[in-house]
C-alpha cells in the first residue's frame, strides 16, 4: 500500500517513472523504498539504509547484499566494492599492487618483505593514472589475468611473479606467505581482502 506524504502545503503520492511503473520511489509507512524493475535496489527505514537486501527492511546501519549477479556479470579485471582514487603511479588493470612509502603504487611481489609484506595492498581497477583508475582495497574481483590456480574456496596469496596472486602459497627462501583473498564458486572471481598477517620463509 502506498502512503501520501507531504512537504509544506505539498502532499504526493510515489514517485513513478513516466514510461516504467517497475521504477519509482515507494514512500511506506515506515520506509522508503528505491525501486527498478520491480526490485527494492535501495531501502532506508529509520537510521538503517539496505541495498539489495532481500527482506522488506536492513537489520543494520548499512547491510548490503551483493547478490548472484555481482558474479556472473562482473568484466574481466574489474572488480566492485572499496575502491579508493588515491596515491599515485601508472597502473595496469588487474595487476596487484602495494601502496609504497612515497605514495606511488607498486607492483606487489612475495620475493621480499619490502614489495608487499606490511603495505596497503590494492588491485588496479584499469589501466591508466591511479587517481584515475582507482585501486580496489577490498571487494570481489574478476582476476581473470593475474591470478593463477584458481579453485573454488581456496586462499589467494600473494605471488613471487611481480604483481600477480596465486593459490600455491610461496615456499622459497625470503618468500612472503601472505593471504590477500579467497576464491569463490565463480571462476576467477575472488574475495579481495588482504590479512594483516604474514611469515618470511627461512
Amino acid at each position: 500500500m502506498a502512503y501520501k506524504y507531504s512537504v509544506g502545503e505539498r502532499k504526493f503520492d510515489d514517485i513513478t517513472s513516466e514510461n516504467d511503473s517497475n521504477t519509482k520511489i515507494d514512500f511506506e509507512e515506515d520506509y522508503i523504498a528505491f525501486q527498478t524493475a520491480g526490485n527494492d535496489v535501495l531501502v532506508v527505514s529509520g537510521s538503517l539504509v539496505g541495498i539489495n537486501h532481500p527482506a522488506a527492511a536492513p537489520l543494520s546501519a548499512l547491510d548490503v547484499h551483493q547478490g548472484a549477479a555481482v558474479f556472473t556479470s562482473m568484466p574481466n579485471d574489474l572488480g566492485a566494492g572499496e575502491t579508493v582514487y588515491f596515491g599515485t603511479g601508472t597502473l595496469t588493470a588487474g595487476k596487484l599492487y602495494y601502496l609504497h612509502t612515497d605514495g606511488v603504487w607498486t607492483e606487489a611481489d612475495a620475493d621480499a618483505e619490502a614489495t608487499g609484506a606490511d603495505q596497503l595492498l590494492g588491485i588496479a581497477q584499469g589501466s591508466g593514472a591511479a587517481g584515475t583508475v582507482g585501486v580496489l582495497l577490498r571487494g570481489y574481483f574478476d582476476a581473470a589475468t593475474y591470478l593463477s590456480n584458481f579453485s573454488t574456496g581456496k586462499a589467494v596469496y600473494m605471488s613471487t611473479t611481480a604483481a600477480s596472486m596465486d593459490t600455491t602459497a610461496p615456499a622459497g627462501t625470503g618468500d612472503i606467505v601472505r593471504i590477500i583473498g579467497y576464491c569463490t564458486p565463480t571462476a576467477n572471481v575472488i574475495y579481495f581482502n588482504p590479512s594483516n598477517n604474514w611469515v618470511e620463509l627461512s
